[in-house]
């Protein structure tokens, strides 16, 4: 397969050509130092905080990266189990998430979560998805999905010292409504876990088409929200009782 199409360079929305790709994983450098990016930085944080605001004990995150969430959350007394394809970060739980069955994990979490990660499945396996992170939650989940919006924030922060007395903003995002993402057939075969299937916004998922998905699947939501980085939409989901 690696001889039927050019490896030397991107194409349409590919995020690196497939060289680089193989460099990174022989590496072990993807998505290292993430978190040193302002617009990444940002997305941790506000995943750090909501996570916190429910007080959980234990959390299962899938597809952790580099695990910079957990490791500064664990220092709050969390405990933290993960699950990845990829062996690199010793996951918990080293699987594909799409083929994983949870019936027969016992383990159930105050929350999980899932960052920037379901997206890098077709869409016709969100459902699917987003029920595996509900069966193995004993009442929280918490996904961020891409957003492809335009729009603007505005904000306000006055300080004294290190301590912020006003902080305000003011944002509004819309729809881009452009077409999906385009990808070399080789490409996705070889490096789904590059290939953005859907994301929010774009033309056949709407908004509106991914809440309600959402609730089809037994889940509330508690919260709905651009981060900092209004690429990165969070909600926030209660189980029904």
């Amino acid at each position: 397969m690696k001889k039927m199409y050019n490896r030397s360079i991107k194409m349409f929305d590919e995020p690196h050509s497939p060289e680089i790709l193989e460099r990174e994983i022989s590496n072990k450098s993807i998505n290292k130092g993430k978190f040193l990016t302002e617009a990444h930085a940002e997305s941790y944080h506000l995943s750090m905080q909501l996570i916190r605001s429910v007080k959980p004990k234990n959390v299962l995150e899938i597809g952790p990266g580099e695990g910079y969430i957990a490791r500064n959350l664990n220092t709050l007394g969390i405990s933290w189990d993960t699950l990845d394809f990829n062996g690199i970060y010793k996951p918990t739980i080293q699987a594909d998430f799409s083929k994983f069955d949870p019936s027969g994990y016992g383990e159930k979490y105050d929350i999980t979560c899932a960052f920037q990660v379901l997206e890098h499945f077709p869409f016709e396996k969100f459902p699917d998805l987003l029920r595996k992170l509900a069966f193995m939650s004993s009442k929280y989940v918490l996904i961020s999905i891409p957003y492809s919006c335009y729009g603007f924030r505005i904000k306000l922060r006055l300080h004294k010292g290190q301590h912020p007395v006003l902080n305000r903003s003011l944002s509004f995002y819309w729809a881009t409504g452009l077409k999906n993402r385009k990808y070399r057939k080789e490409f996705m075969e070889e490096f789904p876990w590059a290939v953005h299937y859907w994301e929010i916004g774009r033309k056949g998922f709407m908004l509106s088409k991914v809440l309600n998905t959402i609730e089809s699947c037994g889940l509330v939501i508690n919260q709905k929200l651009h981060g900092p980085n209004p690429f990165h939409y969070y909600v926030l989901c209660e189980k029904k009782k």
